[in-house]
């Protein structure tokens, strides 16, 4: 058990072996590589961009300085939370929805590109109720987020006609039916591939990226294996997005948030007990996998940047989730696993062009919804590169230099 345990950690990067690695790249190569436009940062934004921008016929290069898919994007639980999600902007839940239609709009031409089945799945999200004071608050808490009018509500008697696995004191649920999931690695793999397939090109161990850069903007990016030019560099490390900003003095804080997921399976005997559909409470969520796994998750840890899984995390998450599903007692435990996620101090992402640096861009800071907001990302990030405003595209709000702009007008 623990050496599978191992092994299906390090598979949960994104390794595919038409990808170059930065330590294997000849001297007659280094120092000479160009591209329309280089992507920094191998996460599930940065190779959505890149399949994005080679189906538009574009010259890319992504550069990775570990493992493509092997940071926040490994990490994560896959919700396609559109609905669920409470986002306090209009602008994010309009890109959230938008987002996940588009997904499944591209399922079928990205897993055909890829070869990789994303494990997308609609199958629906449940948020239960122990009572109609919980009810209340939770209106209460979400009038100031922007709602979607699409929920079912389910009394208690609609709760065990559909999901008889819930705990059968649960008071009523809200479901939302176009919630979707996916598996992360899974969906990563099939952007970067496709992207390959149209011709983008990746490398891997790529590091000490510095921005390249003179009085006419950006020209490319400096690196470990030398000089790589560019007419644009977009930015999507996540976490490191801050460090490479700052290096041309623009301010984009980047707030770590740790989670702990865990990970456990049904047998075929207990196959009733498993849920059918995602649970969104309050304090959990479980999340059925097209794998065959049930993902629980996820605690919150601000200010956190290590990958340490804890006893007393864990413990919580499944104590939990057998509240809601009794029957989670009767599953496997098969393995727990940590990410750190990117957030920003107003809970917007960066995304953008970086006016005061010409040929700049930023897509970075998207906290927990990175997968749920990949493929708008990707579609907005394109239509920058080919000569779209952010007003036009109305995300000015995103802007990736907001900041500075804001302290200037102090």
């Amino acid at each position: 058990m623990r050496e599978e345990a191992r092994s299906r950690s390090r598979n949960r990067s994104g390794y595919h072996p038409g990808i170059v690695s930065g330590s294997k790249v000849g001297a007659e190569v280094r120092g000479k590589l160009h591209a329309e436009t280089i992507i920094v940062g191998g996460g599930v934004i940065g190779c959505a961009i890149a399949c994005e921008l080679a189906t538009r016929g574009h010259d890319v290069l992504l550069v990775e300085r570990a493992r493509i898919a092997g940071g926040t994007s490994c990490a994560a639980a896959g919700m396609l939370a559109a609905d669920s999600e409470e986002f306090t902007h209009a602008v994010m839940a309009k890109l959230a929805r938008q987002s996940r239609a588009l997904l499944h709009e591209q399922k079928e031409r990205i897993s055909s590109l890829s070869g990789v089945e994303m494990g997308l799945q609609q199958h629906g999200f449940i948020t239960p109720f122990r009572s109609y004071s919980e009810v209340s608050s939770y209106k209460n808490d979400r009038r100031s987020s922007t709602l979607s009018t699409e929920h079912i509500w389910w009394d208690r008697i609609a709760v065990q006609q559909e999901a008889s696995w819930l705990n059968r004191d649960t008071y009523g649920a809200f479901y939302r039916p176009s919630e979707s999931e996916v598996l992360p690695v899974n969906l990563t793999q099939a952007y970067v591939r496709s992207a390959q397939a149209m011709g983008a090109r990746v490398m891997e161990g790529v590091q000490d990226v510095r921005l390249h850069t003179n009085v006419n903007g950006v020209q490319g990016i400096e690196t470990s294996i030398g000089t790589m030019t560019s007419r644009n560099v977009i930015i999507a490390t996540g976490l490191h997005g801050e460090e490479l900003m700052r290096h041309v003095g623009l301010k984009s804080p980047v707030l770590p948030v740790k989670g702990e997921i865990a990970a456990v399976q049904f047998s075929p005997h207990h196959a009733g007990y498993r849920p059918d559909k995602t649970v969104y409470a309050e304090d959990i969520y479980i999340v059925p996998k097209a794998n065959g796994e049930v993902w629980i998750g996820a605690t919150s840890l601000p200010g956190r940047t290590d990958m340490k899984v804890s006893v007393q995390g864990i413990q919580k998450l499944l104590a939990a989730a057998t509240n809601w599903v009794p029957g989670m007692k009767e599953a496997h435990f098969i393995q727990a696993w940590a990410g750190v996620r990117p957030s920003t101090p107003d809970g917007l992402p960066y995304v953008g062009a970086c006016d005061s640096v010409p040929g700049l861009f930023a897509a970075f800071g998207h906290y927990r919804n990175g997968i749920l907001l990949s493929a708008i990302t990707a579609s907005l990030m394109a239509d920058l590169i080919c000569g779209k405003t952010s007003e036009e595209l109305g995300i000015q709000d995103l802007c990736p230099e907001r900041l500075n702009i804001k302290e200037m007008l102090q």
